[in-house]
């Protein structure tokens, strides 16, 4: 064989190699790209919404009690204020101008959870409905919870469960904070997953 033939098939064997171990690079950093591509869309589709509508729900919930704490305190403050003012308080009081604005804290508080807020619970169940599939299976384990909390709240305010029925029921909240949790846990992984890689 000459050296002439042999330099060909060396160097026809040395481009198919290249060529392999460069098409098997690519395909590798293609399937890193896809699985990135992936993390990425769970982030941005699934879990970083569900979890901005969770964080709103709760800021509203905890200005809503600090509200409830004040105006309580205000309201027994006023009491005291009419009952050492008047010894005969309340005999013959008409409670209405002072009750009036205490009772709009309440109502608003109502109306914020029904106009407000149980619709923010029922866009975090679209979009996991919507997106079910970029879930991990661990967080897919609560979506038959969230799916409870927002049907028994909706029988509620429609009136077609009494107070006592809600109350053997035990719905809370509560029952979603291992959600909550989840998606804390699963946000952060996916957050280093991508920085990492």
């Amino acid at each position: 064989m000459s050296d002439l033939l042999k330099t060909t098939i060396i160097s026809s064997l040395v481009t198919l190699l290249v060529g392999f171990f460069g098409y098997r690079y690519a395909l590798l950093q293609l399937r890193e790209q896809m699985k990135m591509d992936f993390y990425i869309k769970q982030l941005k589709d699934f879990y970083s919404p569900l979890l901005g509508y969770r964080n709103e729900i709760l800021a509203k919930s905890e200005v809503r009690l600090k509200i409830e704490e004040v105006s309580n305190e205000a309201w027994r403050e006023r009491i005291e204020l009419l009952q050492r003012k008047n010894p005969n308080f309340p005999i013959g009081y008409d409670g209405e101008k002072e009750i009036g604005p205490y009772k709009k804290i309440i109502d608003y508080n109502n109306n914020q959870f029904e106009k407000d807020l149980l619709p923010k619970y029922k866009m975090m169940l679209k979009i996991f409905t919507d997106n079910y599939w970029l879930s991990e299976p661990e967080t897919r384990k609560w979506y038959k919870e969230l799916c409870e909390f927002i049907d028994i709240w909706d029988r509620f305010l429609k009136g077609t469960l009494p107070n006592d029925v809600v109350r053997k029921l035990s719905h809370m909240e509560k029952k979603l904070d291992g959600f909550y949790q989840d998606l804390e846990k699963q946000l952060e992984k996916l957050r280093k997953k991508i920085k990492n890689e």
